[in-house]
């Protein structure tokens, strides 16, 4: 084990999280600076070549994320989305309660599949007009959709990089994922939509029987698709996506084939060159130096070190690995951002698994701590800070940082409640 290098990795990681979670300055300069110092002190104080710092990248993430955001370029680029939630707005004719359920059953289910910042994209405008036309403050719905965006994305493994990494290293595809955390979304989706119609939306203003006709005069989801061949055929393509990688084919595989066929679907029309701008490559080139910084303290004995330390101080007791593990993934995750912290922490929980804990259990808290916390502060999420941006940028008068921070920070706690007694009844029951 070497102290110094672990040391100073470890300081690179810290400065690298602080340029991440603000947004005042460039962070990706620092990034690769610091990737450059990571490589440089792996060559020369640990004799590790090239070769093998390459091989710390998790490729099948970075071509996972590459390809995923060609898929929801053209779903988004041929109205899928927006046709969707037009469609179950339009469903509910004006119904203030059932728009709201609407909005978050979809929110929830939709999450799992498609990435948030875009499904928030799409949602909080179309949120901010309908409520404009019904004459009532949008705030509400707009908080119930980013509270159950955390909820929907511990369903499956491509709902976020976090669980794609996480089901990569225990070997959990959709099946695992629909067996062990299904009745934990349910649970807490159900109960998080209920209370939220109960004790807040209950009280709020209803709109007028005229409105609501105004409402259904003004949506129309069919005016949304502009060319009905690509939409169709994107439609098709997205669904048999999931459908392959839910019989158990690899994410990456699927999606970069996926992304290939609508690439040479849309070739007529549109081609890389025009595309290539939406593809956030400063993503792909962040993950792979978190990856390099992770896998480098694993290398250099830090996870070893600090697993040991923990299955000693657990002295063989599931229930406290399992309550270990959940407060330390939401704590962290609750000021900074999900992903980094699955990765500086996968190692260790998986040195801790490997040393004859039941997996399952962890595995599940592992899962949830680092989607749902993001629900504690606003700034542990992308998606709630964009939905306070989008919020103050129409002037919605019912959601600012203090209301979001206040409900939030309930609604977390709660779920925080019902992960625990989740895992403990999983545990007594299957362990």
């Amino acid at each position: 084990m070497n102290v110094p290098v672990i040391v100073l990795i470890l300081v690179l990681f810290a400065i690298l999280m602080a340029f991440f979670s603000q947004d005042k300055i460039d962070y990706f300069p620092f990034a690769l600076i610091i990737g450059v110092i990571a490589v440089f002190l792996m060559v020369i104080f640990g004799n590790v070549d090239e070769v093998d710092i390459l091989g710390f990248i998790n490729f099948n993430t970075l071509i996972f994320i590459f390809g995923m955001q060609i898929l929801i370029y053209f779903a988004v680029n041929d109205q899928v989305l927006e046709y969707t939630a037009i469609k179950l707005i339009h469903i509910t004719k004006g119904n203030n309660r059932l728009f709201f359920y609407m909005i978050c059953l979809f929110t929830g289910i939709i999450v799992a599949f498609i990435e948030d910042l875009t499904l928030s994209l799409i949602l909080i405008p179309l949120i901010y007009r309908t409520c404009r036309v019904l004459e009532i403050p949008a705030g509400t719905y707009m908080m119930g959709m980013t509270i159950t965006i955390n909820i929907g994305a511990i369903l499956t493994p491509v709902s976020s990089l976090k669980n794609l990494i996480i089901g990569q290293e225990f070997g959990w595809g959709f099946g695992e994922y629909f067996a062990n955390m299904g009745i934990l979304f349910l649970i807490t989706l159900i109960s998080t939509i209920f209370l939220l119609d109960w004790f807040i939306l209950k009280k709020e203003e209803k709109p007028t029987e005229r409105n609501k006709k105004i409402l259904l005069e003004i949506l129309d989801p069919k005016i949304v698709i502009q060319n009905k061949k690509y939409f169709f055929m994107t439609v098709i393509i997205v669904l048999t996506t999931f459908i392959f990688m839910i019989l158990g084919f690899g994410p990456a595989l699927v999606v970069i084939i996926s992304a290939a066929v609508l690439l040479l679907i849309h070739s007529k029309e549109t081609n890389f060159s025009d595309l290539k701008d939406d593809i956030s490559w400063r993503i792909i080139i962040l993950f792979a130096i978190l990856f390099i910084l992770s896998n480098s303290l694993s290398y250099f004995g830090f996870s070893e070190l600090i697993s040991t330390g923990l299955v000693n101080l657990l002295n063989n007791n599931i229930y406290l690995a399992v309550l270990m593990t959940l407060s330390i993934s939401s704590l962290l995750s609750a000021f900074l951002a999900g992903t980094p912290v699955t990765i500086i922490l996968l190692p260790i929980f998986s040195a801790v698994i490997g040393e004859g804990f039941f997996p399952n259990p962890i595995i599940i808290a592992f899962i949830s701590g680092v989607n749902m916390a993001g629900n504690f502060l606003p700034q542990g999420s992308a998606c709630d800070l964009l939905t306070l941006s989008l919020a103050k940028k129409y002037k919605v008068a019912n959601l600012d940082y203090r209301r979001l921070l206040k409900y939030g920070a309930l609604f977390a706690t709660f779920h925080f409640l019902i992960i625990l007694g989740y895992t403990m009844l999983y545990t007594i029951f299957l362990s």
